[in-house]
C-alpha cells in the first residue's frame, strides 16, 4: 500500500488501498489488520482507517471477530456460489438491454478490449487477462446507463478478482473465454438480444464451472 494523497477524502483512499491489498492478496484471508499499522503506513490518522475498515466490514471484505479484532474474511464455496448466480441473473439482462442500441463506437470498444485479451494470452499475462476481461464485462455494464446495477456489477467483480488468475490457470481456459467473448460481441453487432444474452450467460456459466470445479479439488488454497 502507498500513501494517500489530498484530493480524496482519506477514508476513501484508505478504503481503496486496503481493498486492493485484499483482492491482490497482499493481505490474506485470516489476517488480522491493525489500525494503527494500516495509519502510518498510509500517513494518515486512525480515524479515516477505522471508517474504511467499517465500510468494508459492510461489504463483506473483512469481519470483526472477538479477541482478535478486524481480520480479512474468509472466501467460502458459499459466497462464491452466490456471486456467479448474481451474474447470471443481472449480466445477461445487461446484454438484452443494451444490444438493440448498440453503436459502431462501442463495438469498436470491445473489440480492443479483446485485442488486449489476446495480446495478454499470448505471453500467457494472467493478471492482464483478468484486468481486462473485467474492463469487458464492466463496460457492457456502464452501456446501461443504471448506475446502481453498474455498482452493483463492479461489487460483483472485485469479489472475483481475489480467485481470477486461478480461473484461468490453464492455458486452453484462456482460449475459451476468448471465443466466449467473440460470440458476444458478434451478437451484440446483430443487434440480437436474445442471443446476446445467451451468449453472455454460457460465458459466466463456463467460468463458474472451472472455478468451483478448482475450489473443489483437494489441494485448494485461498493464499
Amino acid at each position: 500500500m502507498k500513501k494517500v494523497g489530498k484530493f480524496v477524502s482519506y477514508t476513501d483512499q484508505v478504503y481503496r488501498e486496503v481493498k486492493g491489498a485484499v483482492i491482490s492478496q497482499d493481505i490474506v484471508p485470516g489476517e488480522t489488520l491493525q489500525e494503527r499499522q494500516i495509519a502510518d503506513t498510509l500517513g494518515v490518522s486512525r480515524t479515516p482507517v477505522r471508517e474504511a475498515l467499517k465500510r468494508l466490514e459492510f461489504e463483506g471484505w473483512v469481519e470483526t471477530i472477538p479477541w482478535k479484532g478486524v481480520v480479512v474474511k474468509e472466501i467460502e464455496r458459499q459466497d462464491i456460489l452466490e456471486v456467479f448466480q448474481c451474474r447470471y441473473a443481472n449480466e445477461g439482462y445487461v446484454a438484452k438491454l443494451i444490444a438493440p442500441t448498440i453503436e459502431d463506437a462501442h463495438i469498436q470498444d470491445l473489440n480492443r478490449i479483446d485485442q488486449r485479451m489476446r495480446e495478454a494470452a499470448a505471453v500467457v499475462n494472467r493478471q492482464e487477462f483478468i484486468n481486462e476481461d473485467r474492463n469487458f464485462h464492466m463496460y457492457l455494464a456502464q452501456l446501461t446507463n443504471n448506475e446502481r446495477l453498474i455498482q452493483f456489477l463492479d461489487h460483483l467483480s472485485d469479489q472475483l478478482l481475489r480467485l481470477g488468475i486461478r480461473a484461468v490457470a490453464e492455458e486452453a481456459r484462456m482460449d475459451e473465454a476468448l471465443e466466449e467473448h467473440k460470440a458476444i460481441i458478434q451478437a451484440l453487432k446483430a443487434k440480437a438480444p436474445e442471443t446476446a444474452a445467451q451468449a453472455v450467460e454460457a460465458h459466466i456459466q463456463n467460468t463458474e464451472k472451472v472455478v468451483m470445479n478448482l475450489i473443489d479439488e483437494e489441494d485448494w488454497e485461498w493464499a
